[in-house]
């Protein structure tokens, strides 16, 4: 009875330890990839862009009844564009301390408030779930990339000095 009792336990702490793993592994996800502070403002943004559209815009829209779909219809393809400033503050919340967290570490550079924007695409059949979201980040990830060489452009012809005093 007692070595009955013994493997019961053992096979109890088992998969305990089993269940502990699993959920250290969830939770903590050290195997995860971490997002760049590049890509985590993106995903902000987009999330404060469709936040925007949902909980103001579309609302907005609504009111034009049966002309709502012919209006929305008008941004399909050259979008709603929201900057970062208009994102921080439509909400009434401290625009100020939203702004504080849109800045890049590495450069120490705040996103440009006009130039940082949320594109909202309105999708048939123009619904409130019904867009696609893209994001115009300014704020100086782009120095940080490697700048692409350019060619400089060869010389097609040299031109002698004494050529150019005979003419």
């Amino acid at each position: 009875m007692k070595k009955l009792n013994k493997n019961v336990l053992i096979i109890i702490a088992s998969i305990l330890l089993v269940v502990l793993v699993v959920l250290v592994v969830v939770v903590v996800n050290p195997f995860g990839k971490k997002l760049s502070q590049e890509e985590e403002f993106k995903k902000k943004i987009e999330t404060m862009g469709a936040e925007f559209y949902e909980d103001l815009y579309y609302k907005q829209v609504e009111t034009l009844g049966d002309e709502k779909a012919n209006f929305l219809k008008k941004f399909e393809t050259i979008g709603i564009k929201v900057d970062l400033g208009n994102l921080s503050r439509y909400k009434g919340e401290d625009s100020e301390k939203i702004l504080k967290e849109f800045v890049n570490k590495k450069t120490d550079e705040a996103c440009d408030k006009t130039k940082t924007q949320a594109i909202i695409y309105p999708q048939a059949p123009y619904d409130k779930k019904s867009y696609k979201v893209e994001v115009n980040l300014v704020c100086g990830f782009e120095d940080e990339k490697e700048p692409e060489k350019t060619k400089t452009p060869e010389k097609t012809s040299d031109v002698k000095k004494e050529d150019k005093e005979e003419k």
